[in-house]
């Protein structure tokens, strides 16, 4: 008798949970620029069978437009919101401070990034504003699409029209840096614009070109210069309060552990591209972009112009503290590591 009264109390628990999670079923509208067939969508099926597990079953959505996903998320209609890094940016510039201009160079540094970001410690940096930071995973490094592969240095920059996303400040000040001229763009047309011959030279992930037939815009003489400008990823949102504590601490940790899934993804479309597509730039040449990146950076954060305090509005003191130990950690040989006008 015990133990049938143990076995209808086992299953009355499950019905109960069942019921509940059936009852309790979360949007979660996820932005990918490809859909459904997408590979960030198809990476977060995994995190949405790894939150079903925990108790929280998701519902997902896909959107093709990043700024349509955030109108219905600030609307209600959606509980969790899959966007990249710069939509991120509206909601916590903490996180949104990832893509921060060079900021991250290797994707070992943005590993051990992930591993930081999943700790407990941090947080209460991933709450802003009414709203929470559910977890962060790769979407892949920006690389510079050209046109001419001559453009292999940073003083070939000069002169030549860059794409530049709107709101995308940082960005756009580095371009008046390095005496560029920066052409307007949104996540929906900067295919379109480099590919038409608007721009000389557009930033993305190496998915874009297959995805978003990049190669077009790169003729006979083009390429992708082998230095990643950022890191692009894509961050969840969520309301906070919306879910419970131990939720959050978990979603996080199974967003970091997606890593391995989502880079085998990535380095699968970096060694779709052809060889020859690549320019590959020289060692002189690649302390040359760090150093200008990191010069930057540095002057956003000093500079008095209109232009220059909008760039630094986007990026929180700590995180750039954090991203700079971080490479300093992978690379302690590097300049910065010792120079007094340390970020």
């Amino acid at each position: 008798m015990k133990a049938l009264h143990l076995l209808l109390l086992g299953a009355l628990a499950f019905w109960a949970w069942n019921s509940a999670g059936a009852g309790e079923r979360r949007e979660f509208c996820v932005f990918d620029v490809a859909g459904a067939g997408g590979f960030v969508y198809r990476t977060l099926q995994d995190y949405q069978r790894k939150a079903t597990m925990a108790g929280v079953p998701l519902s997902m959505r896909p959107y093709t437009n990043e700024n349509q996903a955030i109108a219905d998320f600030r609307s209600g209609q959606c509980d969790i919101v899959a966007v990249t890094d710069m939509g991120a940016r509206k909601f916590n510039d903490f996180s949104g401070s990832i893509s921060a201009i060079g900021a991250v160079p290797y994707y070992e540094d943005l590993q051990v990034l992930l591993h930081i970001l999943s700790s407990p410690r941090v947080g209460h940096h991933l709450e802003q504003d009414g709203y929470e930071v559910l977890g962060v995973t790769p979407m892949g490094a920006a690389y510079l699409f050209v046109n001419d592969r001559a453009i292999d240095h940073v003083d070939a920059l000069k002169n030549k029209r860059i794409t530049v996303f709107e709101g995308h400040h940082d960005a756009r000040h580095m371009v008046e840096y390095v005496g560029a001229v920066p052409v307007t763009a949104k996540i929906s047309n900067f295919a379109r614009l480099f590919n038409s011959g608007e721009a000389d030279i557009s930033y993305a992930p190496a998915a874009a070109y297959e995805v978003l037939e990049m190669f077009r815009g790169m003729g006979e003489t083009g390429g992708i210069v082998k230095y990643p400008v950022g890191q692009v990823t894509v961050q969840l949102i969520a309301r906070q309060g919306e879910f419970d504590d131990a939720f959050v601490r978990q979603s996080r940790r199974i967003m970091s552990r997606l890593y391995p899934e989502a880079m085998r993804i990535v380095r699968q479309y970096e060694r779709a591209i052809p060889e020859e597509r690549w320019v590959e730039i020289s060692p002189e040449a690649v302390r040359g972009y760090q150093e200008m990146l990191r010069s930057v950076r540095i002057d956003m954060q000093e500079s008095t112009e209109e232009s220059g305090m909008l760039a630094a509005g986007v990026y929180h003191d700590e995180m750039m503290t954090i991203l700079r130990k971080v490479r300093c950690y992978t690379n302690p040989g590097a300049a910065e590591c010792t120079a007094e006008n340390r970020e």
